[in-house]
């Protein structure tokens, strides 16, 4: 099966069923004869921008994170802006506190970046570890996001 039909499979079973776990997406690959490695199923879900969240009814499902053709910097600042609670540095990293739910989607945002800050990221419910190659580039990242912690007036 080719990649790009085993990826619109996955978009199929992602918009239209609850899939809370990636072993429930591998079952329900399995059952439309789609034979992949855990391993691949996880690069799709990187590529796809699939990520976990809170549907409109409360439920954490993996959902398709949709960008547009706006610079994905700008996305970056705009979406940290709406989420981001705090930021404190610890050597090469930042650690980001968001707002419940926000943590795997504001990663997103981060990886779809290319600035040169950003190694890579790992995110939980409303916490993302943001990497970057050395301290020097930490400080410039944190110093470009906090202008854009929302202050209590």
């Amino acid at each position: 099966m080719k990649k790009s039909e085993r990826q619109n499979i996955i978009k199929d079973l992602i918009v239209n069923q609850l899939v809370t776990k990636q072993d429930d997406l591998m079952t329900l690959l399995k059952d439309r004869d789609v034979v992949a490695t855990q391993a691949t199923i996880s690069r799709d879900m990187r590529e796809m921008h699939i990520v976990k969240g809170a549907d409109h009814e409360g439920n954490q499902r993996y959902m398709i994170f949709e960008t547009n053709d706006e610079d994905p910097t700008e996305i970056l600042f705009k979406t940290f802006k709406q989420t981001a609670q705090k930021i404190d540095q610890i050597q090469f990293v930042n650690i980001v506190k968001t707002t419940p739910n926000d943590g795997n989607r504001l990663a997103a945002v981060f990886d779809d970046t290319e600035m040169t800050e950003i190694v890579g990221t790992i995110a939980g419910f409303d916490t993302i570890v943001v990497f970057s190659p050395n301290e020097t580039l930490a400080t410039q990242l944190h110093q470009k996001l906090s202008k854009y912690l929302s202050t209590e007036g």
